[in-house]
């Protein structure tokens, strides 16, 4: 991953039900990479982990690429 393929919140938003890496930044200058997906619910954008769980404080992400078979 590059700096620059990250994108901002911000910005720009992943296209609704895609399955994104999403970086959280916290007060305490900590970060956390995780696979999200992105949800409207009740005219919000919102980003839930695999358990159903609202991930916050998301600030960048980026598309998931997967290596291409040679």
């Amino acid at each position: 991953m590059k700096a620059s393929d990250w994108i901002s919140v911000k910005g720009k938003l992943p296209k609704l039900n895609e399955r994104v890496l999403v970086c959280q930044s916290f007060n305490d200058g900590g970060r956390f990479v995780r696979q999200a997906n992105i949800f409207k619910i009740i005219d919000k954008i919102r980003f839930y982990n695999d358990d159903g769980f609202e991930i916050k404080y998301v600030n960048h992400w980026q598309k998931i690429v997967l290596p291409q078979n040679k």
